[in-house]
């Protein structure tokens, strides 16, 4: 596959403001300049995004601004809400470059206390109305002139962290969620759902460009690690945690209205892939050599949010690209091997794949969603049959299939969405994520009520399928995106274990991505967090689509070759982001 160069996008790069310890808020204030805010310290800075300069020559106290949730810049004034009270400032922006500049107004002054309601969290200001966002998920309406509020809805997600007004609609950012919720003001209706290229946004604000187009930029503080001296007599480095990364980075999407999902920020990735022969000491014992294999090993697949741009071998060993005709053409590497002599053999096998990868979230609130009809349960049969593990004929599986959907109406019942969340609430109600290398089957993790990653996606697959829910695997490595600076280039990451989740089918949108463990977490107010319900990261990377990921085989057959991968080599996977680049 010849390579296809992509143009990588040099304006999409994170400003991290300097001494900030809580980036809590962030505004537009005028052309490419934001002001940042940190809730911990009160620190009020002024960023030039374009020259990536950052200016302190505002006059104020900082305990005025510590423990504020968020700030909005309007018409000359600074808005800034804490607690249940909203205050107001009057703010001259900077002109020029950022040095020696002093604002003595920026003491803010109550503009409204708003009674029996919980803690403000998000603040977004237009000519007429201030929008609010509570601790307790309610928006909220306050007329600027007469001062009045009212309550507009509920927020989705699980907890709000800003608010932000650009063309008519309300951007509600949820860190927990890792999630941009887009409410039309007109409907009060949430009409995408973005998810953000990196965790934890606590701010979002839209910035005027050079050329007076408006762009979203999102706020980030999330945990990092920090390495200090001691200051002993003794040279020592300790590990001092959690502290936050802080940084501001531009949101960038693209809807596509058959499919109710929003693409965001995607990234160009290199992908390395590569096994060392080198069999296990009992192996060798038992064998002198092996003949005649065909190693596979499955490439990145043609998604809605990913594309394989090029693919390279790796090592001296010819290598072939076949396709699996009933698993959407995922295409595999075939690795023709005559013989291996398995005391001395230790040459290499793999591959270098170069990777565009977007995240994708659909529309959580589809409604109304047909029944899945006879035909596509025909079409889809063999993902709601029983396999190896799954345990759908084993009455402890069967009555936990039945008690997932137990609360639902006849109506609900009907409806594959409303039944897939009953199903994902009663699954993290059960179980307990542990990592492991355990492979039990659905009837022992549902009695122990614990399991890993391939657990939770066995009692998914048997719980969903026993419930006319066609579901199916995928996986296989994500890019530890935890260990990324964001903006850093060409660093290599190496994943910390393999992974797998899995789709399951809706009428008329086809299959959805569902993310089986990775928010076994309780949410405070009411839902289990969806981040990845319907919904994955750039950083997931869709390898494996059905049974194998890497299989050795007999050769010119599909018969499994005796000893497996593991058995006769050593992989080693490795990642590098090379940059940003565009959606078209």
């Amino acid at each position: 596959m010849e390579s296809n160069h992509l143009e990588l996008l040099a304006w999409m790069k994170p400003y991290r403001p300097l001494f900030f310890e809580n980036l809590s808020g962030i505004t537009g204030i005028s052309q490419q300049r934001i002001l940042a805010c940190d809730y911990s310290r009160g620190l009020l800075t002024e960023i030039d995004l374009e020259t990536q300069t950052e200016g302190f020559g505002l006059e104020y106290d900082v305990d005025d601004y510590a423990k504020v949730n968020g700030i909005c810049y309007s018409e000359g004034n600074l808005y800034s809400i804490d607690q249940n009270n909203i205050y107001r400032a009057v703010y001259s922006q900077f002109t020029g470059d950022l040095k020696g500049h002093f604002n003595p107004h920026l003491k803010p002054e109550l503009f409204l206390n708003i009674p029996n309601c919980s803690d403000l969290v998000g603040i977004a200001v237009t000519p007429d109305t201030i929008y609010l966002a509570t601790e307790n998920q309610s928006i909220l309406a306050c007329d600027r002139p007469t001062k009045t509020v009212e309550t507009l809805v509920k927020s989705p997600g699980v907890g709000i962290d800003d608010l932000c007004y650009f063309q008519g609609n309300l951007f509600i950012a949820d860190a927990k969620e890792q999630t941009i919720y887009v409410l039309n003001l007109n409907t009060q209706q949430i009409i995408h759902e973005i998810l953000t290229p990196f965790e934890n946004p606590t701010g979002i604000t839209v910035v005027q460009d050079g050329d007076g187009v408006g762009k979203l930029y999102v706020a980030y503080s999330r945990p990092s690690f920090e390495i200090y001296d001691t200051g002993d007599s003794e040279f020592k480095l300790n590990i001092r945690t959690p502290v936050a990364d802080n940084f501001i980075y531009p949101l960038i999407f693209k809807h596509n209205p058959e499919k109710e999902a929003v693409l965001s920020n995607p990234f160009l990735i290199e992908m390395y892939y590569v096994e060392k022969l080198h069999a296990l000491p009992e192996i060798c014992d038992r064998h002198a050599t092996v003949e005649n294999l065909e190693w596979k090993i499955s490439l990145p697949m043609n998604t809605p949010r990913q594309q394989l741009i090029a693919v390279e071998p790796i090592g001296s060993f010819e290598m072939k690209i076949e396709t699996i005709p009933t698993e959407e053409n995922r295409p595999v590497a075939v690795f023709s091997i005559p013989e291996i002599d398995l005391k001395t053999e230790r040459r290499l096998l793999g591959w270098k794949a170069t990777i565009k990868t977007a995240s994708i979230r659909y529309l959580t609130s589809i409604n109304p969603l047909p029944e899945i009809s006879e035909s596509e349960l025909q079409a889809h049969a063999r993902y709601l049959e029983n396999a190896p593990g799954l345990d759908m004929d084993h009455p402890t599986v069967i009555r936990a299939a039945r008690e997932a959907v137990a609360s639902l109406s006849a109506a609900e019942n009907n409806h594959p969405l409303v039944k897939v969340k009953a199903i994902r609430d009663y699954i993290y109600q059960a179980l307990t994520y542990e990592m492991d290398a355990k492979h039990q089957g659905t009837a022992e993790v549902l009695r122990q009520g614990r399991g890993s990653c391939g657990e939770y996606l066995n009692v998914f697959l048997s719980l969903l399928r026993l419930n006319q829910i066609p579901a199916r695997e995928c996986g296989n490595y994500k890019v530890p995106a935890y260990k990324l600076q964001p903006g850093a280039r060409s660093m290599l990451l190496s994943p910390d274990f393999n992974h797998v989740w899995l789709q399951f089918y809706l009428p008329g949108l086809g299959w959805m991505p569902l993310e089986s463990s990775a928010d076994d977490e309780s949410a405070v107010f009411r839902d289990w967090t969806q981040r990845y319900f319907m919904a994955l990261a750039w950083y997931h990377i869709e390898c494996r689509l059905g049974s194998y990921f890497e299989e050795v085989f007999e050769a010119g057959t599909d018969i499994p070759c005796a000893l497996s991968a593991g058995d006769l080599g050593i992989n080693d996977i490795k990642f590098r982001v090379l940059g940003e680049t565009d959606l078209g």
